[in-house]
């Protein structure tokens, strides 16, 4: 399943030249994506390049894509290793821009993540560091778990959107 599609009641041209806009005109650009793919390590690499060809359509400066980037495949690199214990489930992948905001959530229908995970990288065990990776490069981010499923949401706010708004 993939949606890559702008919102049909939404102004989606951005504006690039200069001077003020028309009265009335609007300056709110909306673009989405939307992938479903089973929760397997070659698989959600897979949604990790699609959303990566995504990103590359939008005026973002090198340093924004690689955060959104690593932090999403975080997240989905969590749901191929944690979310399904037998081994079978999907990891879905949404991404919105709207004006200058990108927000990408990554959600699955797996266990969920146990109340009793620290907060903080163990020094001497690999992994654990992820959420933590991901509280760091984000603007902001929520996580909701439970055990029927966990949704990370995270939002950036690129300079090269505001200013490409403001152009």
């Amino acid at each position: 399943m993939q949606r890559h599609t702008p919102e049909p009641e939404v102004d989606t041209v951005w504006t690039t030249s200069p001077g003020p806009l028309p009265q009335g005109a609007a300056t709110v650009v909306t673009s989405t994506f939307e992938e479903l793919a089973p929760a397997l390590p070659n698989d959600v690499a897979d949604l990790r390049r699609k959303l990566i060809r995504w990103l590359s359509e939008l005026p973002l400066d090198p340093a924004s894509t690689h955060d959104i980037t690593l932090a999403t495949y975080e997240a989905l690199a969590n749901v191929a290793a944690h979310a399904y214990p037998d081994g079978h489930g999907w990891a879905r992948l949404q991404a919105t821009r709207v004006g200058d905001a990108i927000t990408v959530t990554v959600t699955d229908t797996g266990c969920g993540i146990p109340a009793t995970r620290p907060r903080s990288a163990a020094l001497r065990t690999s992994g654990g560091r992820g959420l933590l990776l991901i509280d760091k490069v984000t603007d902001q981010s929520e996580i909701d778990t439970s055990e029927q499923g966990t949704r990370v949401s995270m939002t950036w706010r690129p300079a090269a959107l505001r200013d490409a708004g403001a152009a």
